[in-house]
């Protein structure tokens, strides 16, 4: 006697495995929440969805963290805040500047040049915005290192108005002025002194010297916090240049 079966006949549903048994094939049959142990490496196509790789909101302006989160990617090193370009400018006024947001601050010179040749850079800062300048009690040390016949020199005072950023200053925009860096530390604490260090390349323009490298450190005495400053010359306006002012990410 023979007895045929019917393939069909051999088919069952596992609704508990999520998959339909037939003679040679499991198919997938349901939600597949009973696979388990699926190596991400067998994913060849498409993509996962965003919002299936952790709570928040996925965007251009966050990241997803390790405990499965979308948050705001962190602070940059160095941020943006203003800049301000000089022509034939009484001075250059960073006004509303410093803030909470920031504890210490990068300004950045480049190619800043007088109108009127051999004169010293200055600086002043302000507690009101801009409203007015303290023009006392600034204290600070400077050292020049010249490229030419005269010697390297300081400089320095217990107290003096206003700071002086560098000398003999150049009036020749193609000679590149003056370029570097200023740090300005705690500018809004009223715990300490706002202080500031910087550091500069500056072509001369009294004739005995032709280049100058400038390290400087000073504080300004006149009050404890600080919002603003401006930098000038001794006489004459800011022909050209740019100054930069970043704020430096807390942590």
């Amino acid at each position: 006697m023979t007895i045929r079966l019917n393939p069909a006949d051999l088919t069952t549903t596992r609704s508990d495995l999520g998959l339909t048994v037939g003679t040679d094939v499991l198919a997938p049959n349901g939600s597949g929440a009973n696979l388990t142990a699926l190596n991400a490496t067998n994913l060849g196509s498409g993509t996962v969805p965003t919002a299936r790789l952790g709570s928040g909101t996925a965007s251009s302006s966050t990241i997803l963290y390790g405990n499965n989160t979308w948050g705001a990617a962190p602070a940059a090193g160095l941020t943006l805040i203003t800049t301000v370009t000089a022509s034939s400018s009484a001075s250059i006024d960073i006004n509303s500047t410093f803030s909470s947001t920031y504890l210490n601050y990068l300004v950045v010179l480049t190619n800043l040049v007088p109108a009127t040749n051999n004169v010293s850079m200055n600086m002043l800062f302000s507690a009101d915005n801009g409203s007015s300048y303290i023009t006392s009690n600034y204290q600070y040390v400077l050292k020049h290192f010249y490229a030419g016949p005269s010697g390297d020199g300081n400089s320095e005072s217990t107290g003096t108005s206003p700071q002086i950023l560098a000398s003999s200053c150049n009036s020749t925009a193609s000679d590149a002025g003056t370029n570097g860096n200023i740090l300005i530390y705690s500018p809004i604490s009223d715990a300490m002194r706002t202080t500031y260090v910087w550091d500069f390349k500056s072509r001369m323009g009294d004739g005995s010297n032709y280049h100058q490298m400038l390290l400087g450190a000073g504080e300004c005495g006149g009050d404890l916090d600080t919002n603003a400053f401006q930098i000038s010359y001794s006489s004459g306006n800011v022909a050209s240049g740019t100054v930069r002012v970043y704020g430096i990410a807390n942590s």
